[in-house]
């Protein structure tokens, strides 16, 4: 079954600084209403054969089933959701990520799921207060020259002006929560540190 590629997105993929998205032929329809807020946008549409390792999510933007209730209530259906590429840590890095909840949902707060192995960790400097809740793997923050360890069902936050590496001795999956919720737009996070 292909995945349909909306304007909302596009929208989204934009908005955590994705400029290319992966939209191969075989596997994506890409609706009027993509191509005209990607031309917006300035965002490329690439209809080429995927160029995302087996591992890393098939759709660059990532996707997920939402119920939205007219009194504001979301749910995400878990076993709907496929991670996208963030390149927001270095293009070199296959770090999968989807935002569940956004500011655009009316939300202070944003939330979603991200993934990488060991060889993918980075760097990361926090503009921006933020929860993590690991899911699977184990998941490493170094900071000041210190490493705490996480694990399935623990719950780490990290305040705002943190500067760490986000790291795992092998895979780590995690659920996490920042606020506020477009903390890209508040202030544009310090890219990585060496």
């Amino acid at each position: 079954m292909k995945r349909i590629l909306t304007a909302d997105d596009v929208e989204a993929a934009f908005a955590v600084g994705l400029t290319l998205l992966e939209a191969p032929r075989s596997s994506t329809v890409i609706t009027p209403a993509a191509w005209s807020k990607a031309h917006e946008l300035g965002v490329t549409l690439d209809q080429r054969a995927s160029t995302l390792p087996a591992d890393a999510a098939a759709d660059a933007v990532g996707s997920c089933e939402r119920l939205v209730d007219p009194c504001g209530l979301i749910v995400v259906r878990g076993d709907s959701v496929r991670l996208g590429r963030f390149t927001g840590a270095g293009p070199d890095r296959r770090i999968g990520l989807t935002d569940l909840i956004q500011s655009g949902d009316g939300s202070p707060m944003a939330a979603g799921i991200m993934s990488w192995k060991r060889e993918d960790s980075f760097p990361w400097s926090l503009d921006y207060d933020e929860v993590d809740l690991v899911l699977e793997g184990v998941l490493h923050i170094g900071i000041d020259g210190r490493t705490l360890e996480g694990r399935a069902g623990d719950v780490i936050y990290i305040p705002k002006g943190s500067r760490i590496v986000f790291g795992t001795p092998g895979h780590v999956r995690v659920f996490y929560v920042t606020y506020p919720a477009d903390w890209a737009a508040a202030g544009q996070p310090r890219r990585p540190q060496s």
